[in-house]
């Protein structure tokens, strides 16, 4: 075997090597990222828990109009997004802070293009400059990022319910995208938090986009589903959404 052979099976085994290290070391730090967000959801929902309770979505039409797809501000950051995974990254970039502590009061709800435009400039706003509410606006302006790039409003929701973020229980909102028949979720809160306790910012990356595919959400009763287009009460079977949204699975498998 000439040693010219021999210099590409080493130089080839080495790039294997570093591959797998490569592989090796993301993993590690993806691991590290999600105990990270696992460790503040339960301080995030004791903070800031949605007050509003399950009678509050029996109508839920009402709460549809914070799903606003057309507007300027959610259609000019959708020309900027790429696909799916993208606008979610970019949800995931916006901080979570509480209402007592942006607005005074324990629950408002917001307009997407306000959360969007407006937030960051907010005189109340404990980190300046960046986008700031609290789970339900981060919910429903995903859902209008993504309706406005062209996904079907059968295809995503924004979800209320109540959840056990590691024991701590409470009111959140959160998203599902319908793929490849079943319903993922999608939790933009799992991003950077505002400690209210501590007066600090926690920086996190939030939950990887496939993970709700291998873990369940950890939902304890759902209260609603909508979108601009579609909502749907799974307790009362109320809503003119299509057959998906109450007989299709949800990930994981």
């Amino acid at each position: 075997m000439s040693k010219r052979l021999y210099l590409i099976i080493a130089v080839l085994i080495i790039l294997i090597s570093v591959s797998l290290l490569y592989v090796i070391w993301k993993e590690k730090q993806e691991e590290k990222e999600i105990i990270r967000v696992k460790k503040f959801q339960p301080r995030l929902l004791k903070q800031g828990a949605l007050l509003l309770k399950k009678e509050d979505f029996e109508q839920l039409s009402p709460w549809q109009k914070y799903v606003t797809p057309n507007d300027s501000e959610v259609r000019k950051l959708a020309n900027r997004m790429k696909n799916v995974k993208e606008a979610y990254r970019e949800a995931v970039r916006w901080t979570w802070v509480s209402d007592s502590t942006l607005h005074g009061v324990d629950e408002k709800w917001i307009m997407p293009h306000e959360f969007l435009a407006d937030t960051p400039n907010y005189a109340t706003n404990p980190v300046k400059g960046r986008i700031v509410s609290d789970c339900e606006e981060q919910a429903y302006t995903l859902v209008s990022l993504l309706r406005a790039m062209g996904i079907k409003a059968e295809n995503v929701r924004v979800v209320v319910g109540e959840v056990d973020f590691s024991g701590q229980t409470g009111g959140h909102a959160w998203v599902e995208i319908y793929e490849d028949g079943k319903w993922h979720a999608l939790d933009a809160t799992s991003g950077p938090y505002w400690d209210d306790e501590e007066a600090k910012l926690y920086k996190r990356r939030g939950y990887p986009y496939n993970y709700f595919k291998r873990y369940s959400y950890p939902s304890i009763e759902i209260w609603g589903y909508f979108n601009d287009i579609y909502y749907y009460n799974p307790i009362t079977k109320e809503g003119n959404a299509p057959p998906n949204w109450a007989y299709y699975p949800v990930y994981p498998p």
